[in-house]
Formats: C-alpha cells, sequence, structure tokens
C-alpha cells in the first residue's frame, strides 16, 4: 500500500462529537461533578481541554497547571493561552518543593546552573551518542549518571499524577488524560505518570497526526498547533520524536501504521519512506522492549484458562 499521510484522513468532526459522547459518559458514570485536565500548552493537552469544555461545558472544566523551577517556563505561558480561549478557570501549583524534598534535583544537570546551560549540556550529549540514548536507556544499558537523571525527569511525571489526582478528589472531578497511540507505542510517556494515567483517555486511540486534525477543527491557536512535541522537563529536548528517536513525528506515525495497522513487513516499510530498514528494525525494538509500560503490572500465569481446567 501507499504509506502517505492521506492513510489518517478522518472525519474531524465526527470523531470530535464521539469523544464528547465518551466524556459526558464517563463523568457520568464514574459520577464525578466535572473534569480536571493537567495541561502544558502544547497539542495533546490544549486539544483534550477544547474536547472537555464542548462536552460538559466550560463551567465544570479545570485547567491544572503544574510547573516546576526546571521546566519549560513556556510550557505555563502557552497553558494559559489556551484556558483563556476556552474560557475556564485554572489552578497553577508549583510542586518544586515536594521534588526538591523527595531529592530529585540531586542529579548532575541539576547542579548546572541556569536553563540554558543544561539545555546546551543535554544537547552537546544527545547529538554525541554513538548509539540512540533513548534506547540505550530502556535497555537498561546506560551509565549511572544518566541513569540517576532518567529517574529524576520520571519523578517529576510521578509527582505530577500525584498532585493531580489529590486535586481531583478533593473536588470530585474526573482526571482525563491526554496521551496518544503514538506516544503509547514508542513509549515515549512516563510509566506511572501524568501522561500514563488517568480516569479517561480519550485520545489513546488516535495518531497523533490525527489529533493535529481535531485540534485545527477545535480552533487551537496555531502558535499551539505549531509547536514541536516539547516535553517540558527534559533539559535539550525540544522535540521528543527527532531528539530521542531521530525521526519525525510525521514519519514515525507512518512506520508505526504501517507496522501496526497495514502488516507491512520492515522492508516494504523502508522502501515506501526511503529509510534504511534498519531504522525500522529500530522502531520495532522499541516497540517490543516498551511493551511493558504499556502492560504496567506483570504478574504471573499460574492457572490454565477456564477451559483447559
Amino acid at each position: 500500500m501507499l504509506l502517505s499521510p492521506a492513510v489518517f484522513a478522518i472525519d474531524p468532526a465526527i470523531v470530535c462529537q464521539k469523544i464528547e459522547q465518551f466524556l459526558q459518559e464517563t463523568v457520568q458514570k464514574l459520577a464525578r461533578s466535572g473534569i480536571v485536565v493537567a495541561i502544558s500548552g502544547g497539542l495533546d493537552s490544549s486539544t483534550v481541554l477544547s474536547l472537555a469544555v464542548r462536552a460538559i461545558g466550560k463551567e465544570r472544566v479545570t485547567g491544572l497547571i503544574l510547573p516546576e523551577k526546571q521546566g519549560n517556563p513556556d510550557a505555563e505561558r502557552y497553558a494559559l493561552l489556551m484556558a483563556r480561549e476556552v474560557g475556564i478557570q485554572t489552578k497553577t501549583i508549583d510542586i518544586s518543593g515536594l521534588l526538591a524534598k523527595a531529592g530529585v534535583y540531586h542529579n548532575i544537570l541539576a547542579h548546572i546552573p541556569t536553563r540554558a546551560l543544561r539545555e546546551r549540556a543535554a544537547k552537546m550529549y544527545l547529538g554525541g551518542a554513538r548509539r540512540n540514548p533513548y534506547l540505550k536507556i530502556i535497555l537498561g544499558a546506560e551509565d549511572p549518571m544518566v541513569r540517576k537523571a532518567f529517574a529524576a525527569m520520571n519523578s517529576k511525571y510521578r509527582m505530577r499524577l500525584v498532585i493531580a489526582y489529590r486535586f481531583a478528589e478533593e473536588r470530585n472531578l474526573m482526571v482525563t488524560g491526554c496521551a496518544h497511540k503514538s506516544e503509547d507505542l514508542l513509549g515515549l510517556f512516563v510509566k506511572f505518570g501524568v501522561d500514563d494515567n488517568a480516569d479517561a483517555m480519550p485520545l489513546l486511540n488516535l495518531y497523533r497526526s490525527h489529533i493535529l486534525q481535531l485540534a485545527r477543527y477545535l480552533k487551537v491557536p496555531d502558535e499551539i498547533v505549531g509547536r514541536t512535541p516539547n516535553p517540558d522537563i527534559i533539559a535539550g529536548v525540544s522535540d521528543k520524536y527527532r531528539d530521542m528517536l531521530g525521526l519525525s513525528a510525521e514519519t514515525l506515525d507512518l512506520i508505526l501504521f504501517g507496522l501496526e495497522e497495514a502488516g507491512m513487513p520492515p522492508q516494504q516499510i523502508a522502501g515506501a519512506l526511503d529509510l534504511p530498514v534498519e531504522r525500522i528494525f529500530q522502531i520495532e525494538e522499541v516497540i517490543r522492549l516498551t511493551a511493558h509500560m504499556r502492560h504496567p503490572s506483570l504478574a504471573p500465569l499460574l492457572l490454565p484458562p477456564p477451559e483447559e481446567r
């Protein structure tokens, strides 16, 4: 088959209507008074925020902003821009103090005095790595110093989850997550983090290429739609797809579609996208190695299936 952006063509009006109905029904099923979305000013959380407002009304939706002292200051600015766009109330809770008490800032990057210098140091490391650093980390082969920084980064997302749920439960709100299929398959999220756990995940079965169409239909501001997929708190990473996997989000979506939806062999995908076949094998390896993240609590199969007993 022809691998092109056309494979992701959807009717955004119909898809939005289905998601809005899902959110309405889930709020009712869980007996919640409203919805809270942890917003970062990025494409995904802005799209979810807009859908939530359309589903249950702006009076019942809260945007939760959870900055920390080493995060990207642009995230809060864009988050507030989107909140104003849809007319919701926001709550900002700085989690720096909690992270400090947990020892999260005790890593090599934390000792570099300014964000600009941290960004430069991280970019030098990423650019000079002989092998994809993300693959090295998920293989367990990275050095202890880098693993400590990786654990600190993950802790920031997990702290955000704790705060989001405390905020939601005190107000009887439904936590609505913003993860999607592209980052889910690639493991580009934090296991047990704020992007991974929620009462409802309305975008989880959509690729990033689908979400771009929804955002444009929903009239999410162009400056948010056009932002690179910036993970906010990973120093040196301004585009998590290019910086972590060396390919654009658009190309990775096509690779994932070829592997997961079309069942195409790697050689055919490589030919269709004019890529070395080794790059496709690498993405297959990432999908395999991150499978545990999509099934977070592994357990042994101790009893045979009922039909075999």
